[in-house]
């Protein structure tokens, strides 16, 4: 709306009254851009050409000068309803329809929060691929073993995952043995450095904050009042 108009309706003491027009705008067949076209149409139609970009162009050649919405619009009710949708041949009948699910995730999720349909899905998956299969077996074992902080487990699912060539359980197999005292450490000692990232991430946030704005004295008393 353009400002003059703005001052115009705050001048006026009366609420403004929008004008109905005397004659309803033409609309479809009886529009005057496709009213010389009609015969035309209806000969083309009944012919069996339905496709409304070729009529357009056909009617461009003869100086139809409308727009493809208006012809499209024009011919919607010379179309027959749309038949139902065919039910799928290769469903299996008497089983629910099985929703989309993502492979990782179905993998990564707990055994124990997957529904029923999400169970199944994921027993075909394992079952159409040895690989998956194992991988996903080294991975619940993997699970269980930090659950239950056993170091035999550990050896022997080390060993498991080495022979698999797997290369993402070789990689971290292999890493784990880098670094084997740690991790034997974390499964039995009751001690953790999870308080100590816990604070990291929050003095990190404190800094992002004030960057570019905030100086190091303040920073300190940001860190000092949040702790």
């Amino acid at each position: 709306m353009h400002r003059r108009t703005v001052r115009r309706y705050l001048a006026t003491p009366a609420p403004p009254r929008n004008r109905p027009s005397e004659r309803p705008r033409p609309s479809g067949l009886s529009s005057p851009t496709l009213q010389p076209f009609v015969e035309y149409l209806q000969g083309r139609w009944q012919a069996g050409c339905t496709n409304v970009a070729q009529l357009q162009r056909e009617l461009g050649v003869q100086g139809y000068e409308g727009s493809y919405s208006l012809l499209m619009q024009a011919l919607q009710s010379w179309r027959g309803p749309r038949p139902p949708p065919e039910p799928c041949r290769g469903r299996r009948r008497g089983r629910p329809r099985a929703k989309r699910v993502n492979v990782r995730w179905l993998c990564l999720r707990p055994p124990g929060q997957l529904d029923t349909v999400e169970r199944d899905a994921l027993q075909e998956i394992l079952e159409d691929d040895a690989h998956l299969a194992f991988g996903y077996e080294l991975l619940q074992r993997f699970r269980r073993l930090i659950a239950r902080r056993s170091v035999r487990d550990l050896d022997q699912w080390l060993e498991d995952a080495a022979a698999s060539e797997l290369s993402p359980f070789v990689s971290l197999a292999h890493g784990i043995d880098l670094d084997r005292a740690a991790v034997v450490n974390g499964l039995t000692l009751p001690w953790s450095t999870g308080p100590v990232e816990g604070t990291v991430t929050r003095v990190k946030l404190l800094k992002r904050q004030g960057y570019g704005r905030a100086s190091t004295r303040l920073l300190r008393r940001r860190i000092i009042s949040a702790a």
